[in-house]
Parts: C-alpha cells; structure tokens; sequence
C-alpha cells in the first residue's frame, strides 16, 4: 500500500502578496516600470483585489519614478471591508493603510516646515543686507567727519 500523498497547503492571500513584494524589491528601476504598467492594466482588466494590494505594494516602494503614497492608501481603502478578505490580510490592510496615512502627515508636515525655513531664510537675508546698510552708513559718517 502507497503512503498516502502529502498535503498541500495553498499560500494564504497574505504570503502570495509577500511573495510578490519580496519579488519586485528585487527588481532594476526598468523592470519595476514595467512591472507597474503591467500591474496598472492588470487592475484594469480584472479588477481585482489581488491587481489592487499588488498596484498598491508598487506604489509605496522607495526611489521610484511612480511613487505616489496616496494612490496607494487609495487603493487600500477600495479592498473590501471584511467579506471577502482573510484575518491576515485585514489586519495587513490596516497596518499599511495606517502607515501610509502617518507618512502622509508627517511628508504634510515636512512640506509646512521647508516652506517655513525657506522664508526664515529670505528674512535672514534681508535682516543681512541691512545690517550691512547700518556698517556702511555708519563708515560713512566715520570718513566723513574725519579731518
């Protein structure tokens, strides 16, 4: 009598998109472009939420060209509620979505304050320019009631 056959256990939803993240990591910045424009027409085409983690996993990747948090946290929010997602990935989507909400706030907050230090910085130039007015009409006035 033969062993019966092992069983096997199909990835989770989660490890499948684990999968694909680890595998796009990897990847040049040409293949990454490609991927994205392959992953854009996928959600397209099926409209999935599979094509919807995968685009949005693309999007929130470092040093890219099609980095775009919000679209991602976008694409977030449009997976299903509770329905038709496992435990792991609900609580995958809440971690991620509440990440890229408090990366948006801070990168907000980033903006706010560059802005700021920009115009501090032309203040300072001015402040500069007449402190350096009061010394030269000041030396003026030196030379001038010298004998």
């Amino acid at each position: 009598m033969l062993p019966p056959p092992p069983i096997v256990i199909p990835p989770s939803q989660l490890e499948v998109l684990m999968q694909y993240f680890e595998s796009i990591r990897k990847m040049s910045a040409t293949e990454l472009v490609k991927e994205h424009d392959k992953a854009k027409q996928n959600l397209i085409l099926t409209k999935g939420d599979t094509a919807r983690a995968e685009l949005a996993l693309l999007l929130i990747l470092p040093n890219t060209s099609f980095r775009d948090t919000g679209a991602a946290l976008n694409l977030l929010n449009e997976l299903p509620k509770e329905a038709k997602l496992s435990a792991s990935m609900r609580s995958f989507k809440q971690l991620l979505s509440t990440l890229l909400t408090e990366q948006q706030r801070i990168n907000g907050s980033a903006n706010e304050l560059s802005q700021k230090l920009k115009e501090e910085q032309k203040y300072s130039e001015v402040l500069k320019n007449q402190i350096d007015n009061i010394k030269s009409m000041e030396k003026n006035l030196i030379l001038r009631d010298k004998p």
